[in-house]
């Protein structure tokens, strides 16, 4: 029997597809990886047809790679052998809010506008990073760890546990989800092997059918303040200070390039003057407080920041640039997918390429410079560079990121930022960037410089996926 004959008899015809025009949408993204054609698009609605789509592949040696997001920025769903593509989008149900335990369980195919707008009716959040775009699957968003704008300890994980079928069709839950009788328990590491070991595996161990997330309550008071800097090497200190004691929730940095981006009402001429009058790096700190003694929280947080403002000599603002109503804006925002028309990071050209790693706060300057360098090099203005920091885990670390921006459709211009995007990102790896989450090109930067870590992945991908079918290559 042939393949797509299989496929309709495990998920129905109207849901698997070998249609060229609809192959092509899952052949590339908006990354610079390779396009790819998948030969099949397969829509599971459940975890019995994703077994059963597991067990026939794994069989006939089929490689399957899981999508589960409405969009992708950095090449991971692209099948780079072919294959069967797994469409996760329908399994998009929020299966249990738990506000006692502060947990919400969703299937994949569940996006962060979906997620939020529901929580909220509960007074929850689940806490996300800047402006994740509305049809991002917040399951994939956080099993990549990508940051969230809350630096605290605490709020760090967002994924606890989860069920996921194999690459032979068998299910397997990690933490507390492995043990029936600790239902309703949520910790990542109670059983072994930890739910760590899948995070960022980018869908090359197992397919996963639903996850526990944690959720937060949302505040009831909230103060923004604004300190702008001049120079990037002014900004690590207050950080460091602010953090170290433990003031305020959401606290993340912004140039005026990506700060103009997300403030422009009127595209382009509000964006162009926005850029000439915001100041060259904004330190935006929200003070927060929940349902006990909200107002006295904030307000002895407020006096903690007027003194570490008093003894580094910067002045926490309620705007900037004299922009009115912004802490209003600003709140909107913090806690939101982005919602207006054009995802934020396609306003300027069309497509925005990131290089992101983790250092530790004092060297942003230095990484900075580098990256300056090397746009001057390539002829691209260093002012079109859009800088996004945040400080992870009280400042411990501090996740950089640099937007590089072109037309898709000017072949010159993408080719400039392709070179541009590979040789700076070369150079943070040499200098001692942490690349987390190694996509596309990335992949051999990385493992060529970690022997023995390689190794190890080597040895969990055969234990887990003997038959190379999950996301091969």
């Amino acid at each position: 029997m042939a393949i797509k004959e299989e496929l309709v008899g495990i998920v129905g015809s109207e849901y698997v597809s070998d249609e060229p025009e609809t192959l092509e949408k899952y052949a590339k993204d908006y990354s610079f990886v390779q396009p790819r054609m998948p030969s099949y698009i397969v829509s599971p609605k459940n975890t019995e047809e994703i077994q059963g789509v597991a067990k026939y592949a794994n069989e006939h040696m089929i490689p399957v790679t899981p999508r589960s997001s409405g969009i992708s920025f950095y090449g991971a769903g692209i099948p780079s052998q072919g294959g069967i593509i797994l469409d996760l989008a329908r399994m998009n149900k929020i299966l249990e809010i738990d506000g006692r335990n502060k947990k919400v369980k969703v299937e994949p195919g569940v996006t962060w506008a979906q997620v939020q707008d529901e929580l909220e009716k509960q007074g929850l959040m689940v806490c996300n990073p800047l402006l994740p775009h509305p049809s991002k699957s917040v399951l994939t968003s956080t099993m990549e760890r990508e940051p969230i704008l809350i630096p605290k300890s605490e709020y760090s994980e967002v994924f606890l546990t989860c069920e996921m079928v194999l690459a032979s069709g068998d299910l397997f839950w990690t933490g507390t989800a492995m043990g029936k009788g600790m239902k309703g328990q949520n910790f990542p590491d109670a059983l072994i092997p930890s739910t760590r070991l899948f995070l960022g595996a980018q869908g090359t161990l197992g397919i996963v059918t639903w996850a526990n997330l944690k959720a937060e309550w949302l505040p009831t008071m909230d103060k923004v303040f604004f300190m702008p800097f001049e120079r990037i090497e002014d900004v690590a200190e207050p950080i460091y200070r602010i953090q170290r004691r433990m003031l305020g929730n959401e606290c993340f940095v912004l140039n005026d390039f990506n700060l103009a981006t997300i403030l422009a009402e009127k595209w382009p001429d509000e964006f162009k003057s926005l850029r000439e009058s915001l100041p060259p790096w904004t330190l935006i700190l929200c003070l927060s407080g929940l349902h006990r003694l909200p107002r006295e929280k904030i307000e002895y947080e407020e006096e903690a920041l007027m003194e570490v403002a008093s003894e580094l000599h910067f002045e926490p603002l309620p705007t900037v640039a004299g922009i009115p109503g912004l802490e209003a804006t600003i709140l909107k925002m913090l806690r939101k997918p982005w919602s207006a028309d054009g995802y934020w990071k396609f306003r300027y050209k069309g497509s925005c390429h990131d290089i992101f790693f983790y250092i530790t706060l004092d060297r942003v300057s230095e990484f900075t410079k580098a990256m300056n360098e090397m746009a001057a090099k390539y002829g691209y203005s260093t002012k079109d560079i859009g800088v996004y920091l945040q400080p992870i885990e009280r400042a411990r670390v501090c996740f950089c990121q640099f937007g590089f921006y072109c037309n898709p459709e000017d072949t010159k211009e993408v080719s400039l930022v392709r070179n541009l995007f590979l040789e700076a990102s070369e150079l943070a790896i040499s200098m001692g960037g942490l690349f987390t989450t190694p996509y596309g090109a990335w992949a051999d930067m990385v493992y060529s410089r970690a022997a023995t870590y390689t190794a190890v992945m080597k040895v969990v991908k055969n234990a887990l996926d003997p038959n190379n079918i999950l996301n091969p290559g």
